[in-house]
């Protein structure tokens, strides 16, 4: 994550949706908007200079009409939108994201492997993020990588744990080229 502006604007709306009480809600709307201005055919209207300022902040008005977000929500994206700095909404949406994690006690992982898991090696790797970060709720993706020849490389929060067959080899590789044995 980048962007010391899109924290600032992500924890003005976590202040704002914890004083309403709608943590989990603001943040599933973000992820809508998110998409809705990930969009291809919008995203030009909306960011390009060459647009007129007032087209482009009334398309953002109607395309916050048509996801029906809330009140903070969408002042939000239309303040973004008169500040010139929609393209902040993703990094903004994923330090919201942080936010409601911390504040939760949530962790968020990522599991790499060579082929893909099975339930019950998944339900092993998410406890074991578990014990790691001592949070009560993990949230697991997982993505399978054929570049890692075997085992599986686990992200727990930016922390990475590497069991994988690549660098296993890359290591011995190595210390045979150093000539450890």
């Amino acid at each position: 994550m980048t962007g010391r502006l899109a924290k600032r604007y992500a924890r003005a709306l976590f202040d704002l949706a914890r004083a309403d009480g709608t943590l989990e809600a603001t943040a599933e709307e973000l992820g809508r908007a998110v998409a809705a201005f990930e969009e291809p055919r919008l995203q030009p209207l909306l960011l390009s200079p060459a647009i007129d300022a007032g087209i482009r902040l009334r398309t953002c008005q109607r395309v916050v009409a048509a996801l029906k977000l809330s009140r903070i929500v969408g002042n939000t994206m239309l303040l973004l939108a008169e500040r010139d700095r929609l393209p902040l909404l993703p990094d903004l949406a994923r330090w919201f994201e942080a936010l409601l994690d911390d504040a939760v006690g949530r962790a968020r992982i990522n599991i790499r492997s060579a082929a893909p898991l099975t339930p019950a090696e998944r339900s092993e790797l998410t406890e074991l993020a578990r014990r790691l970060t001592r949070r009560g709720e993990v949230v697991a993706t997982s993505d399978v990588d054929a570049d890692l020849l075997g085992g599986v490389v686990l992200d727990v929060g930016g922390t990475v744990y590497d069991g994988s067959v690549r660098t296993k080899l890359d290591r011995l590789s190595k210390e045979m080229a150093e000539g450890g044995a």
